[in-house]
């Protein structure tokens, strides 16, 4: 027994030390039932103590253990964020553009912003800086406006505008702009006052008969170098010595070279005066005169004020007032007068040297020059535009005047010579040579007006004025104003006298004379037009113009005048024809050919020889008669049944009619005058 329990321990315990197996000591040894009870009912008892003492070795280290398992995955996920920010760092510094050197980048940024923002805060606090003392300055200025001290006032804007423009913080800004603005303001404020000083200075008085300019002495003590050293520090204020110089041109100059005569007292008075006597009643002062008044104009104000009032603009202005004048509006008319113009010429060309030598730019537009340069322009302008103006005046004129041809017109040298020549004015060798070789023409004896004569008269003239010409130039011009004439009266007569040529029947037959009066002229002046190579196609075209225009009108009156006489002698639309030989109806017939007969003796006597021409006096009395026929005609034979009394009164009346035919009769005198023409 005792190897057994010995064995058994060994087992349970599990030390066992001897040579081999355990269960070696039990071999070759033989247990009874006994023995092998024991055995196992010892291997029994220590099988429970062994699961026993597990038990309580198993609740023994189970807190120990449970703790040591959280302590485990605790460091197992210590381990793993540590190996992540392992991972993390190898990323880190393995990524130039994204790890770290990116992280520090954006630390450098952030810390390069914060220094520009301060030193942006200190740019704005230096700006405001600025900008405070720049208000203070024009603080400083608007006292300095207010108290006159302009000089420097203007130099004080001056200055606050150098230094806005020097500062680049505001540099195109809505503040720059309002300074600038601010500054421009009280610059035209100075101006202002300089301007309202020298106004203040200078005084004008005007009226019909004197001009008066007066210069304050008192008020120029000591202001004079303060207003031009204000000027010479704001921007344009030559500006203001323009407006000045004009003012006085303006105000003094004008109404002084308006006047007809002027003279001037040389004498001064205390108070610096410069007194211009005007009268409009009496001759004109001469060029030199008015030359010499302006200079003494321009040195009185510089003796004053300053030659530097007289900017060039103003010097420019007063030599224009002395060429409109002096020059163009004494443009001669005529050759005679423009040979004796050149003295006037050289007066003004002598005053414009004098006079534009004060000014600063010596390139300057020399008006008075210029024009002396056009002269021969100016003088075909002048005659061009004076030749219209009578066409014009002559065509609207209410006068009516007539002129009553006492023979026929042949034209002729004489003729032009008597139209054109005049003591200022000769006839072309050139225009009476085309007029010698030209055929012999004649107008017939009849009654035109006065306007149309004249308005020939000028065409003449101004085609005489254009062989004389040199300049090819202005020769066409006069030889179109001569066609222009002509054409301006025909256009412009009936226009303007419509209601008249349509209520008096001799005006109308008048115009008609006017009209072969002037395609006759047209006709010969284009044809010596063309003689002197200088052709205008316009000429048949204004003749043809006349001539319509002269057929138009008659015809007009004609009908007009034809329906007026069917009127009186148609008895009521012929319902005065019926019972004829009722003594009512009788008396009715016998005055309608009375009113008949009267109407038609008056138109007669108004186109009678010479006041038209035979022919037409024909012509149109014919048409008159023919109207008068054919409304007693067609009366008749509107009558159904004619009886034999009322047949008897209208054969009466017929006959009586027909005793109308007396007016065609014309004295011999004058008929044959004009049979004459054909041969001639």
């Amino acid at each position: 027994m005792g190897g057994m329990d010995t064995f058994v321990e060994h087992v349970i315990d599990g030390d066992w030390s001897g040579e081999g197996r355990p269960s070696d000591g039990l071999l070759n040894t033989v247990l009874d039932l006994k023995a092998a009870t024991q055995l196992s009912q010892k291997l029994e008892q220590r099988l429970l103590l062994s699961q026993k003492d597990i038990r309580n070795s198993l609740d023994e280290n189970y807190l120990t253990y449970s703790a040591a398992v959280t302590k485990a995955e605790s460091a197992q996920s210590s381990i793993a964020q540590l190996l992540q920010g392992v991972d993390e760092l190898q990323l880190m510094l393995g990524d130039e553009e994204t790890g770290i050197q990116t992280r520090l980048d954006t630390a450098i940024k952030n810390e390069e912003q914060i220094c520009e923002r301060v030193q942006s805060n200190s740019a704005i606090l230096q700006c405001l800086t600025q900008l405070s003392a720049i208000n203070r300055e024009l603080q400083d200025m608007d006292r300095l406006v207010q108290s006159g001290e302009l000089d420097k006032a203007a130099q004080k804007a001056e200055s606050i505008e150098t230094t806005v423009n020097a500062m680049e913080n505001i540099e195109d800004t809505h503040i720059a702009a309002i300074l600038v603005e601010r500054v421009n303001l009280a610059r035209m404020n100075i101006k202002e006052n300089v301007l309202r000083e020298f106004h203040k200075v200078i005084a004008v008085e005007t009226n019909a008969n004197s001009a008066n300019l007066r210069v304050d002495t008192s008020r120029l003590k000591g202001r004079i170098s303060v207003l031009f050293a204000a000027l010479d520090s704001v921007k344009d204020g030559e500006n203001v010595l323009k407006e000045l110089a004009l003012y006085i041109i303006s105000a003094f100059v004008k109404p002084v070279l308006a006047a007809q005569l002027v003279t001037h007292d040389d004498a001064e008075s205390p108070t610096s005066e410069f007194n211009v006597q005007l009268s409009n009643d009496s001759d004109t002062t001469p060029t030199d005169e008015v030359c010499d008044l302006v200079l003494s104009i321009v040195a009185f104000v510089s003796r004053f004020l300053g030659g530097r009032v007289w900017v060039d603009v103003a010097l420019t202005e007063l030599a224009q007032l002395v060429l409109q004048r002096c020059y163009l509006q004494r443009i001669p008319e005529t050759r005679t007068e423009l040979a004796s113009f050149h003295k006037t010429v050289d007066t003004l060309s002598g005053f414009e040297a004098t006079l534009l030598a004060q000014c600063a730019d010596p390139s300057i537009e020399r008006p008075i020059q210029a024009a002396v340069k056009r002269l021969d322009e100016l003088f075909v302008e002048r005659q061009c535009a004076r030749a219209l103006e009578k066409s014009r005046r002559a065509a609207e004129s209410t006068a009516f005047a007539v002129y009553k041809m006492d023979t026929h017109q042949e034209w002729s040298l004489a003729f032009v010579q008597a139209t054109v020549e005049d003591p200022d004015t000769k006839l072309a060798s050139s225009f009476a040579q085309s007029i010698k070789e030209h055929p012999a023409a004649v107008f017939p004896q009849c009654i035109i007006s006065e306007s149309i004569v004249e308005t020939v008269s000028s065409a003449y003239r101004l085609l005489n004025e254009s062989m004389q010409c040199n300049e090819p130039g202005l020769a066409q011009r006069l030889a179109e104003t001569a066609q222009n004439v002509l054409d301006v009266y025909c256009v412009l007569f009936p226009v303007v006298h419509r209601q008249q040529l349509r209520k008096v029947p001799a005006l109308a037959l008048q115009f008609f004379n006017d009209c072969m009066y002037g395609a006759h002229h047209c006709t010969i002046l284009g044809q010596l037009a063309a003689a002197e190579n200088n052709v205008n196609p316009n000429w048949s075209a204004v003749a043809r113009k006349f001539f319509d225009s002269g057929i138009r009108h008659v015809a007009e009156l004609a009908e007009s005048e034809s329906r007026e006489l069917k009127s009186l002698v148609g008895a009521d639309n012929g319902t005065g024809f019926y019972n004829a030989s009722d003594e009512q109806q009788r008396d009715a017939l016998a005055k309608s050919l009375k009113r008949g007969r009267l109407a038609l003796t008056q138109l007669c006597a108004a186109m009678r020889p010479p006041n038209v021409t035979p022919h037409m006096f024909y012509r149109i009395l014919g048409r008159y008669l023919d109207a008068m026929f054919a409304a007693i005609i067609d009366g008749i034979v509107g009558v159904r049944d004619i009886g034999v009394d009322d047949s008897q009164v209208l054969s009466d009346h017929c006959r009586a009619a027909y005793g109308l035919v007396s007016l065609f009769h014309l004295d011999p005198e004058i008929t044959c005058a004009y049979s004459t023409l054909t041969s001639a």
